[in-house]
């Protein structure tokens, strides 16, 4: 993960943050509409404050375009 002291938001608040399920979110990251989340050692996903922000103008973006 990174060094330095920043949040860092697990898939299930990312999925919280946009009103979605977990699942939804790694649809998401499959089909290419949210970037891929980063991983730490054993392979958790984990999202940045910026990755959040991104993401969720990402998703109304999607949203708008339904």
């Amino acid at each position: 993960m990174n060094s330095k002291k920043e949040k860092i938001y697990k898939i299930k608040d990312i999925a919280q943050e946009l009103g979605v399920s977990i699942q939804t979110v790694k649809n998401y990251e499959n089909l290419g509409i949210l970037p891929k989340a980063k991983r730490d050692e054993k392979g958790w996903r984990y999202y940045t404050q910026e990755d959040l922000i991104k993401i969720k103008a990402l998703y109304k973006e999607e949203i708008k375009r339904i």
